[in-house]
């Protein structure tokens, strides 16, 4: 799960697992798929079994089987680079101040997993959200604080070993905020959209949110509707709340509202503004439309957006830049090198399946 979250930023959709020993279980392949995607919420489908009985020819073919074509390109720049190498060492007072950084954020996780014990439904659903947020904050603030503490400048000949620090520790606190999107992502609700047709009168498209597939007319729109999630109006106003951490640990605080709702929207959530050419339709015999891509694909959790080194913290953007120019640098001659050698056509060829 950990090599999975630091990797997937470039890995997504290319990862399988392999299950070996399973000869030694008495659980099989079907009983184990659900408890992979329920426990580890890591999004991949594609799982191999293989056991003392399971033949090489086998082996190889499944894998070959859910292989995908083309071959997989893969771009290191600094960002990833920092993922996938560890480049620190081991100075006690570097690691010191990293561990009090993760066991700070640990204990601001589990603080908020007591204090949201008091609350239910949609204030619940708001804190969550609004919880995320300022924990993705979080690691900016404890980023900057580990560089001033430490009188990082990400130059000269201690560079690499800064850089490294800083994203040794955010890494892990990226792993927690992991939890905490998994957490935020379930309690989303589903659009619950399958279809969307066009009407044959006007070619407005339309999605079917409520009642059935028989006759109604282009412009019906569902009596609640909201921005945010269709079951409930409600859902156009947010809870805002404070968050607060010291020594004595972690307060919340909601502070307000926020309307979110649409200027054509009222209070209760229906729509002012008149859509549709108000003509007699039959759902079942209206064309179907293509769904959007973000509709058709289901969303997968990751902390791609919270960069290891970010540019904001002093000095770091000129490492970023440095070491992007030496990558792009190592990458030209290794495409030198092996048209040199007849080697074919650089930078394509399959990661390893893990």
């Amino acid at each position: 799960k950990q090599w999975y979250q630091r990797r997937v930023a470039i890995t997504a959709g290319i990862v399988g697992v392999i299950v070996t020993h399973m000869d030694t279980v008495t659980w099989t392949g079907e009983e184990f798929l659900p408890w992979i995607e329920e426990e580890l919420g890591l999004g991949i489908e594609d799982v191999i079994f293989s056991g003392e009985d399971t033949s090489y020819s086998k082996l190889l073919g499944d894998i070959h089987s859910i292989c995908k074509d083309p071959p997989y390109k893969m771009t290191i720049d600094h960002e990833n680079f920092l993922r996938f190498f560890k480049i620190n060492n081991n100075q006690v007072k570097l690691i010191k101040s990293t561990n009090r950084a993760v066991d700070s954020f640990k204990k601001m996780k589990d603080g908020f997993e007591e204090i949201k014990k008091a609350f239910s439904g949609k204030d619940l659903i708001d804190l969550l959200f609004e919880f995320n947020t300022w924990m993705d904050h979080q690691i900016l603030v404890a980023q900057k604080k580990m560089t001033e503490e430490n009188n990082f400048t990400f130059y000269g000949e201690s560079a690499a070993n800064e850089a490294g620090h800083i994203a040794n520790m955010t890494n892990q606190l990226k792993a927690i905020l992991y939890d905490i999107r998994v957490e935020t992502a379930g309690v989303q609700s589903e659009h619950g959209v399958e279809q969307a047709r066009r009407c044959p009168h006007c070619n407005e498209v339309w999605f079917k949110i409520e009642g059935c597939d028989g006759s109604t007319t282009c412009g019906n729109r569902p009596s609640q509707h909201a921005i945010i999630d269709v079951r409930d109006p409600s859902f156009g106003v947010l809870g805002t709340y404070t968050f607060k951490w010291n020594s004595t640990g972690l307060t919340i605080t909601k502070t307000g509202t926020k309307d979110i709702r649409t200027k054509g929207q009222n209070k209760k959530g229906e729509n002012k503004k008149s859509f549709g050419c108000g003509k007699s339709i039959n759902w079942k015999a209206m064309p179907l439309v293509e769904l959007p891509s973000d509709l058709k694909e289901a969303h997968r959790v990751n902390t791609d957006d919270v960069q290891l080194l970010p540019d904001s913290l002093a000095g770091a953007s000129g490492w970023n830049r440095e070491v992007d120019g030496m990558l792009k640098q190592k990458g030209k001659s290794l495409k030198t090198e092996k048209a040199r050698n007849g080697e074919g056509k650089a930078g394509s060829g399959y990661l390893p399946w893990v």
